[in-house]
């Protein structure tokens, strides 16, 4: 599918792309707890060539990484969710991160909630719908945000980490610093506004 702005766009929000995914197939209703980490991860080239567990990756400013995560958990929330500790078997972890780079491979399990994201050693991929080969996303705008929503690992039966929902908001953190922390919380107010299946 193709298209065009019928001029050229004057300000960096109206880039903004808001994208969802979800599983169909997954029960929604029969999961309430979820858990958030404390920190949100910068992916960035040097993420990817310091995957052997040596390495703590960097975060993304607490000044950004707490309107997003307190945007999520309010929306969360008001959704009928209930939040809970990551030690106390959430049905449910949300993976947030911002990429600075424009391609990615994209990797989730239980790892992440160490000090390590997320985990290559183990080889399991997590994209949707749950194959296990890696992959390759090109076409992302450096400061995109990736929320992805896991099933708590200790429920798994087999080695594919579940992701039944996912977002990508494109190019979110470029801009002025103003202008980033009205969009953050817009655009992820957006992102669960086309997620309905998500009320309790």
């Amino acid at each position: 599918m193709l298209g065009c702005y019928p001029e050229e766009p004057t300000y960096v929000d109206e880039l903004d792309i808001v994208y969802t995914n979800y599983n169909p197939a997954f029960d929604f209703k029969g999961v309430n707890t979820f858990a958030l980490p404390e920190h949100v991860i910068k992916i960035d080239d040097s993420t990817f060539f310091n995957h052997n567990g040596n390495t703590e990756p960097e975060f993304v400013s607490d000044l950004y990484a707490n309107i997003i995560l307190n945007t999520i958990r309010n929306n969360m929330i008001a959704l009928g969710w209930t939040e809970v500790n990551k030690n106390s078997n959430p049905d449910v972890i949300l993976l947030i991160s911002v990429s600075t780079t424009t391609t990615i491979y994209y990797y989730y399990d239980w790892y992440y909630w160490n000090w390590w994201y997320p985990g290559w050693d183990q080889g399991w991929g997590w994209y949707y719908p749950g194959y296990y080969n890696p992959v390759y996303a090109g076409g992302y705008r450096s400061g995109t945000l990736l929320i992805q929503m896991t099933e708590d690992v200790n429920t798994m039966v087999d080695k594919n980490v579940s992701v039944p929902w996912v977002v990508v908001i494109n190019g979110l953190l470029e801009g002025n610093p103003t202008s980033i922390e009205s969009r953050l919380s817009n655009t992820i107010n957006q992102a669960f506004k086309q997620s309905p299946y998500l009320q309790q």
